[in-house]
């Protein structure tokens, strides 16, 4: 493939991701809305041909695939290092609870949704699975905009997020019989003791070896190299590069230098693979799907299951374990996305048998119509449910604001009052 055409490729993406990321802020929504919207209209500008997939190469290059992929990546180490490691240990027995729910709630309407449509038992489970795994990286990047990734929520639905992804792993290995469980689980608790123990109590002893080096940004690079070692080995092992990446973030979460780095690394995410993702991610999305009655018909039904069945189970968990209603809410909200993991899922499905060929298509047309409902009606949705919580982050940005102001102005009269002079 000619460069020039991926490098164009690239360059439309950035500019059209970022005009989208302005219009939907200019009328108060999410900016990764926009960023969104308009890969879906760069995709279906190829799709119905009205420019060449050679020359606009958003479905044709493995390399903005990969960049694309890089996008999440970056996303979900960004959320490891924002998180703060004590929310998480107080909101773990929470999201364990939301995990479960979450999982085994849509998985279960799912398959019962299917049966009633006609679907035999393994299709209507492998189905059922689709709707399980919670793509983290759209609610990750609105609550960071929105500033409250690190509120107990915001914590609690990121490790919620990456248990999800292994259990979505291991129910979609039972369903097809394409692997082991048990050895799902051994390479889970060597993957644990890897990144969560051995560089747990390391990576200090890393990082002074990164300053001892004395080169330019050595420190940046050796923290980039963390990441990207933590998410091949996730990779390598469960199809899950992003569960490496948000373990690097957290261990890296608890050093004052991984805290200084975010900047930089916001910089090379935002300024350009966060944004690629979110275009590559509406690319996906054929308007041509629209044209089956039966993709439709299924997609409606995985579309409101996907829904209800992640409020319901993940809300109803942290309600149990004690959460208020808002909460909890803000909570299943934040696990309706879902994008990557749906798809991986149904590849597995469909190769391993589980879903037949003869409906292979009707899934695939479903899944990319459910994702794009999940992945559009997130970000408002979240907007709406964390809403109060901003206006009292600003209330009180403002308070504080007022009072080093008068604290300020306090200062400056105090050194302007004449001084009294001693008579000898």
């Amino acid at each position: 493939m000619d460069a020039t055409w991926l490098l164009f490729t690239l360059g439309v993406a950035l500019i059209f991701g970022k005009i989208g990321d302005h219009l939907m802020e200019r009328v108060e929504l999410p900016g990764v809305l926009g960023e969104i919207l308009m890969g879906m209209i760069l995709g279906n500008l190829v799709y119905f041909g009205l420019v060449s997939p050679e020359y606009l190469t958003l479905h044709s290059s493995d390399t903005f695939e990969f960049l694309a992929k890089l996008g999440i990546i970056f996303l979900l180490f960004l959320g490891g290092l924002d998180t703060e490691v004590e929310m998480l240990k107080k909101t773990g027995s929470i999201a364990t609870v939301s995990t479960v729910l979450g999982v085994f709630v849509p998985l279960i309407l799912g398959w019962f949704g299917l049966k009633l449509m006609g679907y035999p038992s393994r299709e209507a489970f492998a189905g059922g699975i689709l709707l399980t795994a919670t793509s983290i990286g759209i609610t990750v990047r609105v609550m960071m905009d929105l500033g409250v990734l690190r509120s107990e929520v915001g914590a609690a639905s990121l490790s919620a997020s990456v248990m999800d992804d292994f259990l979505g792993i291991a129910l979609i290995i039972f369903a097809v019989g394409s692997g082991s469980v048990l050895g799902l689980i051994s390479k889970m608790a060597v993957f644990f003791i890897i990144t969560g123990i051995v560089a747990w109590y390391t990576v200090d002893k890393y990082l002074r070896f990164a300053e001892w080096l004395h080169v330019e940004k050595g420190v940046l690079a050796m923290v980039l190299a963390l990441m990207f070692l933590f998410s091949a080995l996730a990779q390598h092992w469960f199809d899950a590069a992003i569960e490496g990446a948000f373990m690097a973030g957290i261990v890296l979460s608890r050093l004052p230098e991984g805290k200084k780095l975010m900047e930089e690394i916001k910089s090379i995410a935002y300024g350009l693979v966060v944004p690629i993702f979110f275009v590559y991610t509406g690319a996906m999305l054929d308007l041509r799907v629209f044209a089956s009655r039966d993709a439709l018909a299924l997609a409606a039904v995985l579309s409101i299951i996907a829904v209800i069945g992640k409020v319901a189970g993940r809300g109803f968990g942290a309600i149990i374990m004690g959460w208020d209603f808002k909460k909890s809410l803000q909570m299943g909200i934040g696990s309706i996305p879902r994008t990557e993991v749906a798809l991986v899922d149904l590849m597995v499905a469909i190769h391993g048998g589980a879903i037949p060929q003869s409906d292979a298509q009707k899934f695939i047309a479903a899944t990319l119509i459910f994702i794009t409902v999940s992945v559009l009606i997130t970000p408002p949705l979240l907007k709406w449910a964390f809403r109060e919580d901003v206006e009292a982050m600003k209330r009180g940005e403002m308070e504080e604001r007022k009072s080093s102001i008068s604290e300020t102005k306090k200062k400056i009269a105090e050194t302007k009052k004449p001084r009294k002079i001693l008579k000898r």
